[in-house]
């Protein structure tokens, strides 16, 4: 029988290989983050999958935003994996200031596009822009993920990851809205009374 690229049986134990020759359980911090992190970036792509669907005006440059996010997310499930950074290339991208700048102007110049109400959203107006605030909640539990893996490795992670994650989910929301296409759903308390 051929070899399996993915099946290797080594993880039958509940322990997992990190690429610096460490073992570690599969529920450890480190691999929580990363399994995390596969969340959001599969969510990522199912959304750019659903826009590239859609009829938004905005789905090319979405799309393109958010294949660049996915490649993010590679970037840095290889630097979580390897804290010592020992095994990375020096050539192989790291996730850097200039990629928290890139993604502040890509929220600025979509909100901009928004007349925003001043109340809280209490749902989208349609199927993808609820999937865009799904894939919103996953960012954020990523970024609780790596607040909490930070904690434990004691600023062994880039300094970057946790700004730069705090404004994704940010400009989740506002992908959120513009796929609503002006058509906000406000908070209405009076619903309730």
């Amino acid at each position: 029988m051929k070899k399996s690229y993915v099946t290797t049986k080594q993880g039958d134990t509940g322990k997992t290989k990190l690429p610096d020759g460490h073992w570690v359980s599969k529920d450890s911090e480190i691999i929580e983050c990363l399994g995390s992190l596969d969340s959001l970036r599969a969510n990522l792509s199912y959304l750019r999958l659903l826009i590239l669907q859609s009829d938004n005006p905005y789905k090319t440059s979405l799309s393109d935003m958010l294949l660049w996010l996915i490649h993010c997310c590679f970037i840095t499930g290889t630097q979580i994996s390897d804290p010592s950074g020992v095994l990375i290339p020096p050539n192989h991208p790291k996730l850097t200031q200039k990629h928290l700048i890139q993604l502040e102007q890509w929220q600025a110049q979509l909100e901009e596009q928004l007349q925003l109400p001043r109340k809280f959203i209490a749902s989208a107006s349609n199927p993808v822009s609820a999937y865009a605030d799904i894939v919103t909640t996953v960012a954020r539990e990523f970024e609780r993920r790596l607040i909490a893996l930070e904690r434990i490795q004691s600023n062994k992670t880039n300094e970057v990851f946790i700004p730069f994650y705090n404004r994704l989910s940010d400009f989740l929301f506002i992908v959120a809205r513009i796929l609503d296409n002006n058509n906000f759903n406000p908070v209405d308390y009076t619903l309730i009374q």
